[in-house]
């Protein structure tokens, strides 16, 4: 997802103190689209189950079957979803922008004119698969929407056609579509292979805003040079981090618990891989194929940086109205956190999810006095992991909120869709959700991240301070 804040900086002793700044509202676009990715390991924590804890029930809508259609053109589609397939009535709803009908607590998708099927979505992979009302979990294929039909198919996209479509020994500006921002009587050794050229992911993007780069070198050379330290100094806080990790220090515990919770233990092991997955990912992007991977838009109101999670190409937008020197490291350490398997890469990304953001400009949006620290975050997250989430805190960045309540629910074990409310609930109540929510929460594990590499510098910096006024 994205993130588009600048770190507070404050004294470093933790206090309480009221939080000044305005709420700022942050867009409801979904960068979670289409493909299904490699699921992550999810750390099995121990939930004390309630029976009388308040879950919404799950609404029904009154459906009839619909016999096999004859025409070939999606003959393969329904015959997948053969047992799936339902009449779509009157009263359902249009589908929204992201071709999902919803009805009382249930989503539908067209699979062909006049034809639906239930769905359910994976909250670990982010995928649709079909589903029958009466189930608990999705039992049917894996679905995907073709924007320009608006039509869901069982059929796998073709990354192989994606490629094809955007590679191309020629990177001149008519090929491209874009004023060059390079001399482009370069050597042919020196011009860039972009893949993925007006795929649907670079449409979807194109719909909201104008796309200026392709490849770090059609970048300007300032903003060029911006990203190339941002992503160095990306790379160097997993690195620490994996370091003071390793190291054990006994402040390391407050930091885990400010941003895991009491049940931090149970997921060192999942952390230590997505330090280890985010610095090798940071170092590829370094490399000669992870400079293509960089697509620049001209102007965003409010997103700094994104990824689409399902993007085999694993490009970053970034806008550069917001680029700026120094504070850029977490923003692509958040968006790395996103990937899974990029094409060309030998690294695998964790695949971390947004369920919530930690940003101290909605501190009053949480009803507590938020705890003050050189990484601001830190202490908005203490807040919502002693169970101060607020439904107010989460409408202050976008006003759906299906991946947050749909991770609830999962952690719990609960059939049906939660309403927001019921979610926080929940949430609040139990430590090991909010650990477990947490845990594979993009926010939390790069802020996580950058307060365990300052931990990890202070300790370097103490300890030759040490050694040298023991040499005198």
């Amino acid at each position: 997802m994205v993130i588009g804040r600048k770190p507070h900086v404050t004294p470093s002793h933790a206090h309480f103190a009221p939080d000044a700044m305005q709420p700022r509202t942050r867009s409801g676009d979904s960068v979670s689209i289409d493909v299904p990715t490699i699921k992550v390991e999810r750390t099995a924590l121990a939930l004390e189950k309630d029976p009388a804890m308040p879950v919404s029930a799950d609404a029904g809508v009154t459906i009839t079957g619909l016999p096999l259609a004859e025409n070939t053109s999606i003959r393969s589609v329904v015959m997948a979803l053969e047992n799936y397939r339902l009449r779509l009535p009157s009263s359902l709803p249009a589908a929204d922008a992201q071709g999902i009908r919803r009805f009382k607590g249930r989503e539908f998708v067209d699979i062909a004119p006049g034809e639906i099927v239930q769905v359910r979505q994976d909250v670990a992979t982010g995928e649709y698969r079909a589903t029958l009302p009466s189930e608990q979990s999705a039992s049917g294929p894996s679905l995907v929407l073709d924007q320009r039909t608006m039509i869901w198919t069982t059929e796998p996209l073709s990354i192989l056609a994606d490629i094809g479509d955007g590679m191309s020994t020629r990177s001149d500006p008519e090929l491209i579509g874009l004023k060059p921002s390079i001399d482009w009587d370069a050597t042919a050794a020196q011009r860039s292979l972009y893949e993925g050229l007006d795929d649907r992911f670079e449409r979807q993007a194109s719909r909201t805003v104008t796309i200026v780069a392709r490849g770090l070198s059609q970048f300007e050379p300032r903003h060029a040079a911006i990203l190339r330290a941002e992503l160095i100094a990306t790379h160097q806080i997993f690195s620490d981090a994996g370091n003071g990790l390793a190291a054990n220090y006994v402040e390391a515990g407050g930091i885990f618990q400010g941003f895991f919770g009491i049940h931090h233990e149970f997921i060192r092991v999942k952390l230590a891989a997505c330090l280890s997955r985010g610095e090798a990912l940071s170092k590829e992007y370094q490399g000669p194929w992870g400079m293509d991977k960089f697509v620049g838009v001209e102007f965003d109101q409010d997103r700094r940086a994104w990824v689409y999670q399902f993007d085999f190409h694993g490009r970053l937008f970034i806008s550069l109205n917001h680029l700026q020197t120094g504070d850029f490291a977490a923003v692509l350490g958040h968006e790395m956190l996103h990937t899974n398997r990029v094409n060309r890469f030998k690294s695998v990304g964790p695949g971390a999810l947004d369920f919530f953001y930690l940003d101290a400009r909605m501190g009053k949006a949480l009803g507590r006095p938020v705890p003050v620290y050189d990484l601001a975050e830190r202490g908005v997250s203490e807040v919502i992991m002693q169970g101060g989430m607020t439904v107010a805190y989460l409408e202050g960045f976008t006003s759906d909120h299906s991946r947050f309540t749909a991770g609830v629910r999962e952690a719990l074990g609960l059939s049906g869709k939660l309403e927001v409310q019921t979610a926080v609930d929940l949430f609040n109540a139990y430590p090991a959700v909010r650990t477990s929510l947490a845990s594979n929460n993009a926010d939390s594990i790069i802020y996580a991240a950058t307060s365990l590499q300052a931990l990890h510098l202070t300790r370097i910096a103490d300890s030759r301070l040490l050694e040298s006024l023991l040499s005198r």
